[in-house]
């Protein structure tokens, strides 16, 4: 098998990038949608912010498993094959929700569906870093900017199947949409070995490009990383950052409303939020890549965020709900792409989609946590600004392990020139 030149194939790459934003956006998107049906949930069945935030805390448990389970399904086997089982169980868990009438129903039907959210972040995340070597920042930016439009297109539009159809039918139509997009994505997931491509921006790895070779990563093992405490300065950064994330993914919209706002405005904010986030996923990383570095990023990003989250606690007009909106959006979809670009630059590909996804399930641990304990907070004592400044907190440590986190220096990545056979 040859490889061709770089400057052939641009077509594939274009389409791998698409690919998997796309496979970002219809993949999270569905479980965005909690806190556009948490007020209906809670009228319907008279559960409490606590139990109904339960929900989305059991769905962080089963997706930490399941992302370990898709980055190893991807290493092994290529993108494909955890794209489709992703898919089933998405449009599956989703659908069976229409049915519930208990707590223990819901928590079934949610949990099933969660068994294919880890599709969201190892396999797109760690497919296009295989793609590319150059302009790796902004190809990865623009995969990842998939999850900050899935807010943008299923904030919206849960919200208005819930107003025409009613919460039962509207989950039925998001997952049977969301598993038919997923499988669509599917065939456009691959690896450049599988394609007879190298990755772009290899051929400049070396000065003795010749026809019938192809450049190789060497990085590090998964045990050898695991061994290393850089990877889990980054597993801290994670679990404190999705910690604040998922407790603003649950809660800003009943935020907003416990405000005085309406809910179709309070989920816009939510929506514009996501939509701002494709701008930070876009630029934060091509001008790190170019600037300060992914490490100097993250510090840069976190420390704002942490801001945030204090402005929020005072927040009580729409003014201020928009502003913290764009800010946070902005800031919190540069944060995404960081960490994945981080793992690859200390460890490598080698093994990187199972390393995003044992540093994604770590972080899942402290997202099961952040809604729930809001949710709590609310119930006791009536009002967010106790759990908001919690969640700056997570926020100004995430700053602090990144500052931590220091290249490691036992074994470099290597780029080999290996003949094709």
């Amino acid at each position: 098998m040859s490889y061709q030149d770089e400057s052939k194939p641009r077509f594939f790459y274009g389409w791998i990038v698409v690919a998997s934003c796309f496979i970002c956006c219809f993949s999270y998107g569905p479980f965005y949608t909690l806190g556009v049906f948490f007020t209906t949930l809670q009228q319907e069945f008279g559960w409490s912010s606590a139990l109904t935030s339960s929900i989305h805390s059991l769905h962080l448990i089963i997706f930490i498993p399941s992302g370990i389970l898709m980055g190893w399904l991807c290493d092994k086997y290529g993108p494909r094959r955890p794209m489709l089982l992703g898919a089933v169980f998405i449009g599956v868990g989703f659908c069976l929700l229409s049915q519930v009438n208990s707590l223990s129903q819901f928590y079934l039907f949610y949990a099933i569906a969660s068994l294919g959210a880890g599709v969201i972040f190892a396999p797109p995340t760690s497919i296009v870093q295989k793609w590319f070597v150059k302009r790796s920042g902004l190809a990865l930016g623009i995969v990842v900017a998939g999850v900050g439009a899935s807010t943008l297109v299923y904030t919206p539009l849960a919200e208005h199947l819930i107003s025409i159809y009613g919460w039962r039918t509207a989950y039925i139509q998001i997952g049977a949409g969301t598993a038919a997009l997923l499988i669509l994505a599917s065939l456009w997931a691959t690896t450049p070995e599988k394609k007879g491509l190298q990755p772009y921006g290899a051929q400049v790895l070396s000065q003795q490009w010749k026809a019938n070779e192809v450049v190789v990563e060497v990085g590090w093992s998964v045990r050898e990383a695991l061994r290393n405490k850089s990877v889990w300065f980054i597993a801290a950064i994670f679990f404190c950052t999705v910690f604040p994330i998922h407790m603003m993914i649950v809660h800003l919209v009943p935020f907003a409303q416990s405000i005085g706002m309406e809910r179709d405005i309070a989920a816009w904010a939510l929506a514009i939020a996501g939509g701002v986030s494709i701008l930070g996923r876009i630029i934060t990383p091509t001008v790190a890549e170019r600037t300060i570095g992914w490490r100097k990023g993250l510090i840069v990003v976190t420390a704002i965020l942490a801001a945030s989250f204090v402005w929020i606690s005072q927040t009580a007009s729409l003014w201020m709900l928009l502003v913290f909106a764009v800010v946070y959006g902005f800031c919190y979809g540069g944060k995404v792409p960081l960490i994945p670009a981080l793992i690859r630059s200390y460890f490598g590909v080698e093994s990187l989609g199972l390393l995003i996804g044992i540093v994604q399930a770590v972080g899942g641990i402290g997202g099961a946590f952040g809604p729930l304990l809001a949710g709590y907070i609310v119930d006791v004592t009536g009002s967010y600004v106790i759990a908001f400044l919690i969640g700056a907190a997570f926020w100004a440590l995430a700053a602090f392990f990144a500052w931590l986190s220091k290249p490691p220096k036992r074994k470099e990545i290597k780029y080999l020139i290996k003949q094709s056979r």
